[in-house]
């Protein structure tokens, strides 16, 4: 068992990681690293087209030399994973630093949408210590794929997703959920049998740009049916369904302040991947500010990764996490997250990291 990765095994391993980093603030185990600003798609509902979006910046890719000079400052990483508004493999020396991080005993997660997969790509990264693959596909249509994903060919991303399924490194198909692609629910867990896909998460739109009305899926009778044909679908076909499985807000149990800092390509530190970047939020047509600096805890380069770590910003973010958790799985309405938002951001005394205590993600209801 690799020990920097035994906060993300499950059961009572994953149980006693949760209580013992609540405890203690050890080192880092896992990093999720901005490597790409880039991307070689055009989809309308992307948060690129955000202005607070970091893919604006001058800076566009996360270098060999700069992901050294981040492992200096945090050793203990035994996990990195791929994150931000580009897409990875635009990165050209991506496959450096995944080779360099398989040397260090680092084990790699890629978020990628698929489109530029190819036969010596996944060779090199069953060599590299690539353990765990997320599609993001969205559709399993064609006509459907080709309207969100603009840029793709469905031919070509569906054969890719097979050669995916074939390496043998663990395959998740991520699809984000609009209210117009839920009667394509079912279609996903059939593709991700074809392909070789043994999970699938669903996850609700992050909407920093115009608003969620008409985006985001309604709570009702057709939606919530959809839900069980899929779940019934999932069960039938051996498909693990991660989240979310309900359409209303429901609380999920994030680690991301105690043992998983998100990096940005500039080396800057952020309390978690959703927050990086966000400026405008849009629930229920209801839009809300994130300031660019809100939840940016420091600079790797500038102060030095221990003492953004172990600094006060960070203690106040994790000492709001641990009073404010629920019971995983907790579900409450749409209605009672908008209000208690609206009750945040209109109070002008607000708290700078207040927006943990309404967090979209945290319940659920948007990806992250």
């Amino acid at each position: 068992m690799n020990w920097k990765r035994v906060p993300e095994s499950q059961g009572w391993i994953q149980r006693l990681g949760e209580w013992a980093i609540r405890k203690h603030t050890f080192m880092p185990r896992m990093l999720d690293l901005e490597v790409s600003r880039v991307c070689n798609l055009g989809c309308p509902s992307c948060m690129r087209h955000a202005s607070s979006s970091l893919s604006h910046l001058d800076n566009k890719y996360c270098t060999l030399d700069t992901f050294k000079k981040i492992h200096e400052e945090i050793p203990t990483i035994g996990t990195l994973n791929f994150m931000g508004d580009g897409e990875p493999l635009m990165n050209p020396e991506l496959d450096d630093i995944i080779h360099y991080s398989s040397l260090n005993n680092i084990h790699t997660v890629v978020t990628t949408n698929a489109t530029l997969i190819t036969q010596e790509i996944i060779a090199q990264w069953k060599r590299n210590k690539v353990y765990r693959i997320h599609a993001s596909i969205d559709a399993a249509k064609k006509d459907v794929y080709e309207k969100l994903r603009v840029g793709a060919e469905w031919g070509k991303t569906y054969e890719n997703l097979k050669i995916l399924g074939k390496s043998g490194i663990a395959l998740c198909l991520n699809c984000i959920l609009y209210e117009d692609t839920m009667p394509y629910m079912p279609d996903m867990v059939r593709l991700c049998v074809e392909v070789g896909s043994k999970e699938v998460s669903y996850l609700m739109p992050l909407v920093t740009w115009g608003t969620d009305v008409g985006v985001r899926p309604k709570d009702n009778p057709e939606n919530r049916y959809l839900f069980e044909v899929t779940r019934r679908k999932c069960k039938e076909l051996g498909v693990r369904w991660t989240f979310p499985l309900t359409l209303n807000p429901t609380f999920r149990r994030f680690n991301f302040p105690f043992i998983r800092p998100e990096v940005s390509a500039d080396g800057d530190v952020y309390a978690c991947c959703y927050s990086l970047g966000r400026g405008k939020v849009w629930f229920e047509g209801y839009g809300y500010e994130l300031g660019p600096n809100d939840y940016r805890m420091g600079n790797i380069f500038k102060e030095g990764f221990r003492k953004v770590w172990y600094g006060e910003d960070y203690k106040r973010v994790r000492d709001i996490y641990i009073k404010s958790e629920v019971k995983k799985g907790t579900i409450i309405s749409r209605q009672e997250l908008l209000n208690k938002t609206r009750i945040i951001f209109e109070n002008p005394k607000r708290d700078r990291f207040d927006h943990c205590l309404v967090c979209l993600a945290r319940w659920g209801a948007a990806c992250s």
